[in-house]
């Protein structure tokens, strides 16, 4: 099942957040030679992207603007069970003046390969555009301030926009259980 939450966030925070990611240069963006990768870490596909991590478990990394993003699970509290949070990250995607579609993955596996079942899967938009994300098949073309949730057994992948410089998601793999 895929939940699609149009006005995921109070205008307020939305806003705040997005300001944060408008810092222009300020704001810290990294390369990424893949956009999806398997089990062992191995890229599926030569597209890149930046992205910024802001929480990744089980070694606790933070970002310094972790804080800023947290109460994002708050309100993402309100459409799933959420025990734990396993990752956090922003994903950018450039303008390359045409479509491509990046690998279709689930977000987390175990080391035969086996995505964790009590993984819930939330992707954000915080652009609209023509860029989007295939879930089951079905296209979802990215509307800002809407949440998809579904879960990490699912495959999934993006693809990039034509009509706008940037595309920027974020992406949160949560547990519904205690036990990662």
């Amino acid at each position: 099942m895929i939940k699609k939450i149009n006005n995921f966030l109070p205008d307020m925070f939305y806003g705040r957040l997005k300001e944060t990611l408008s810092e222009g240069p300020n704001f810290p963006w990294f390369w990424n030679d893949k956009t999806a990768s398997d089990a062992g870490g191995y890229a599926l596909d030569n597209n890149f992207m930046f992205n910024h991590v802001l929480y990744a478990n089980p070694d606790g990394f933070k970002s310094h603007y972790f804080e800023t993003f947290f109460p994002f699970l708050y309100f993402l509290s309100n459409h799933t069970v959420l025990k734990k949070l396993i990752r956090m990250k922003l994903n950018l995607y450039t303008n390359q003046n045409k479509k491509i579609m990046h690998a279709k993955h689930t977000d987390f596996s175990d080391p035969n390969g086996k995505p964790y079942d009590k993984f819930t899967t939330t992707i954000f938009n915080f652009t609209t555009c023509n860029g989007g994300t295939i879930i089951n098949n079905k296209k979802y073309v990215s509307k800002a301030n809407q949440g998809l949730i579904f879960s990490n057994q699912i495959e999934h992948q993006g693809f990039t926009q034509t009509d706008t410089p940037i595309r920027i998601v974020l992406n949160i793999v949560t547990s519904n259980d205690w036990w990662f």
